[in-house]
């Protein structure tokens, strides 16, 4: 009577000891094709290496059979959804029908940076897919843009030579990077004077974007040339440099009246003296005829 319960109990500890290692050989059995058969990005290409906001650049992506055994039907994917690139002339994705063991394949794709993409360097994750499993390794591609700052000028109160006025400088922004830091400096000059503070911090001008700048300035000769040194950085912290000349249209006092510019004084005086004058003649006579009249 007992030794029915005994053999119940050591059928079902064996039961159990055949599941666990059903359940090891089926675990080996997903486990082995992954560790047989494992692809990887061995190397990436890039031409041109560097790109600018608005164009295009080939990617060569190098995959790897390390395993040892022939991969079909591998997937390779462009993540591109937080990056500021697209595809161009087909899909995000790749397929290469064979990988044999130990072999290399290549694919390539042909990305467009966005027009408004920020000077910086990006992280694209590729995603290789086979057999059921997925691996997400990153490539990098760095979008730069050429900072240029213009300088014009916007407008004048100077005349004529010897006049202070206001001198308005405009600072436009024509590069495809944002400038930083913009600081600019108004040189000595023997053509002119400052009469105001000669140097000004601006500070960021976006693309596309200008700022405006008055110095007072006293004009010392026709047409003089301002110098103005500018010092900024770009959107990757690069610092630059330069110095630009704008001509200041001034005239000398002849030229000035002859252009209608101003008016000389000297005409005016005469001019209401005869008006004053023939004024006079006119009411005089006008009263002598009413008394000779009456």
């Amino acid at each position: 009577m007992k030794i029915e319960p005994i053999f119940n109990l050591s059928c079902r500890k064996e039961m159990k000891a055949v599941k666990f290692v059903i359940s090891i050989l089926l675990l080996a059995m997903m486990v082995m094709p992954m560790v047989s058969a494992q692809v990887a990005v061995s190397s990436f290409t890039l031409s041109p290496q560097k790109v600018l906001p608005g164009s295009e650049t080939d990617i060569g992506i190098t995959l790897e059979n390390v395993g040892d055994e022939d991969i079909e039907n591998v997937l390779v994917t462009l993540d591109l959804s937080e990056v500021p690139f697209v595809p161009v002339g087909s899909s995000n994705e790749k397929i290469i029908d064979e990988i044999k063991d130990g072999d290399k394949e290549k694919v390539m794709f042909q990305v467009k940076a966005l027009p408004d993409a920020q000077p910086s360097t990006y992280k694209i994750p590729v995603v290789v897919s086979y057999a059921g499993a997925s691996k997400t390794s990153l490539i990098s591609i760095e979008v730069t843009a050429n900072a240029h700052l213009d300088m014009l000028l916007d407008k004048s109160e100077l005349i004529k030579v010897n006049d202070n006025g206001k001198v308005t400088l405009k600072f436009v922004n024509d590069g495809l990077a944002q400038i930083k830091n913009l600081k600019i400096t108004l040189q000595e000059s023997p053509l002119y004077e400052a009469t105001s503070p000669s140097t000004l911090y601006i500070g960021e001008v976006d693309v596309g974007d200008f700022e405006t700048e008055e110095f007072t300035l006293m004009a010392k000769a026709e047409d003089p040339i301002l110098t103005v040194k500018l010092e900024y950085r770009d959107a990757a912290n690069n610092q630059f440099a330069e110095s630009k000349l704008i001509k200041i249209p001034v005239y000398t006092e002849e030229e000035a009246k002859q252009l209608g510019l101003v008016q000389g004084n000297s005409m005016i005086l005469p001019i209401v003296a005869v008006l004053v004058a023939v004024t006079g003649i006119v009411l005089y006579r006008r009263r002598k005829k009413k008394k000779n009249a009456l």
